[in-house]
């Protein structure tokens, strides 16, 4: 069976099993569509109290670790201030 296939800007009938090509001349009439279930449309994410805590967790992880960044920005602002020659 040919089936369309885009290959270099053009539509072409490619066979699916032995690799044959066929070029068209007219590409208009020619579009593969797909049915997909209802089912696998629709995806609704449920987040729990448990991964809750996590995500608030790890909020409360990244302030402490932009804390540890400030503190160590000022003491080695500190220290390269007091090991320059002046």
């Amino acid at each position: 069976m040919l089936v369309p296939e885009r290959r270099d800007g053009e539509t072409v009938l490619v066979c699916r099993s032995c690799g044959f090509i066929k070029k068209l001349k007219n590409s208009n009439s020619y579009k593969v569509t797909y049915a997909v279930e209802e089912g696998k449309r629709r995806k609704m994410a449920v987040v729990g109290e448990a991964e809750m805590r996590m995500i608030k967790k790890s909020k409360e992880e990244q302030e402490l670790m932009e804390d540890y960044y400030r503190l160590f920005l000022e003491t080695y602002a500190e220290t390269e201030s007091e090991s320059e020659p002046g």
